[in-house]
This record gives C-alpha cells, sequence and structure tokens, in this order.
C-alpha cells in the first residue's frame, strides 16, 4: 500500500491587480498563484518559511509548469487550490495543482515540476528519502 500524499490547501480572493482588459485573471498570474500556494503549504505544513529555507542545505526550483485553463477566474471570486506530490523521479518531484470555484468546480489545473539543487555544488540531486517522505502522512502500526 503507498502512502498518502499531503494535501496542501489555500484560499485566494483574486484582486483587482490581477485582471486582464476583459476582466478575467491574466495568464501569468496562474503560475504566481499556484507557486505561491505551494510555498505557503510548504510553510505552514512542513515549516519550511522562507528563513529555513535560506539556512537549508539544498534549494528547490520550479523547473516547469504545465497549466490547463478550464474555466475563466474572475474578479473578487474565491479560488481554492489544492496540490499534492504526485510523485518523486531522481531530482524531479511532480506536483498536481488544482485551482476550484467556491462549489468546487475546476477553474485550472497545473502540473509542476520541482527540481531539487544541492545548495553547495548548485546541481540537481534525488530528493533524498528522508525529505520525500515529509510530503507523505505518516503511517501509524
Amino acid at each position: 500500500m503507498s502512502p498518502n500524499p499531503i494535501v496542501f490547501k489555500t484560499v485566494h480572493r483574486i484582486l483587482f491587480s490581477d485582471l486582464d482588459p476583459y476582466e478575467h485573471m491574466s495568464t501569468g498570474n496562474y503560475a504566481i498563484y499556484f507557486v505561491d500556494h505551494r510555498m505557503q503549504g510548504l510553510r505552514d505544513r512542513l515549516g519550511w518559511d522562507m528563513a529555513t529555507m535560506r539556512t537549508a542545505p539544498f534549494m528547490a526550483f520550479v523547473r516547469r509548469l504545465e497549466i490547463d485553463f478550464l474555466k475563466p477566474v474572475l474578479p473578487d471570486q474565491e479560488v481554492t487550490i489544492t496540490s499534492f506530490v504526485r510523485d518523486f523521479s531522481g531530482p524531479d518531484a511532480v506536483v498536481e495543482c488544482t485551482m476550484s470555484d467556491a462549489g468546487g468546480k475546476p477553474l485550472s489545473r497545473c502540473l509542476m515540476t520541482v527540481a531539487h539543487v544541492d545548495r553547495a555544488t548548485r546541481r540537481s540531486t534525488p530528493w533524498p528519502p528522508e525529505r520525500a517522505a515529509l510530503f507523505y502522512e505518516t503511517q501509524e502500526s
């Protein structure tokens, strides 16, 4: 039986400055929301705030974002973003993200690839098993 991934969840309200002239959220802002959501989850769920991340022996970089735009995100709309690590493959963590409306209907989906980089060598390295394990619920015997 595989472990259950920890699901990060954040709630956001779309701001005026997030909008394009047609009053939809601008394309680039989706990436900002998804990345900021993950950083907030790392802080809230794992205690990895910015001060901690600056002193960690590794760095995490978003290597790739694949965003599917399903429905427009509108002014002053409340959205919920959820995400979890789907799998680890070498230096990459593949994260599934979903942005949903207040009723739970998906507005956008994102696959985010996050690279693990050794701070000393500045090279990608495989996620250490003990670090990868932090993204899964602990199993009690």
